[in-house]
């Protein structure tokens, strides 16, 4: 029998112009991981219907995690590409934030290979990223 948690960490998600953003307070677990994938679902489904879209998680608090919401994440991540069209993954996280030398290694390691991805500083830097990316993918 498997034990049910509650989520831990908050989440705020919104758009941004053709940026999907979502500000996290961790640390999280995989309840919590569930239960914002799932309420970004429509936001997802909104993106998709403007063509190509970056998604953007700012961390505040602890980058740390249980490994099996770092597997969830890698599920999450494959589906906004492959069923929703996000065409990038960016991450931002000052460098204070608990946890992230290690997640910074594990994230890129682990996510790289299923979609464009980047480890930022500030907001500032993603969008910027964010832009570059979207200028050089061409609307289908």
């Amino acid at each position: 029998m498997t034990k049910h948690f509650p989520a831990h960490g908050r989440y705020k998600i919104y758009c941004d112009d053709r940026l999907l953003v979502s500000e996290i307070q961790g640390p999280w677990n995989i309840e919590f991981i569930r239960e914002w994938s799932t309420a970004s679902i429509p936001f997802c489904e909104a993106m998709k219907q403007g063509g190509p879209w970056i998604a953007v998680a700012i961390i505040a608090g602890s980058m740390l995690a249980t490994p099996e919401a770092m597997d969830a994440l890698r599920k999450v991540i494959t589906n906004s590409r492959e069923i929703y069209g996000c065409i990038g993954h960016a991450l931002v996280a000052a460098p204070d934030v608990a946890g992230r030398g290690l997640v910074e290694f594990a994230f890129e390691r682990s996510y790289g290979d299923i979609s464009t991805t980047a480890f930022l500083d500030d907001y500032a830097s993603a969008k910027a990223w964010a832009q570059q990316l979207l200028t050089a993918t061409p609307r289908e």
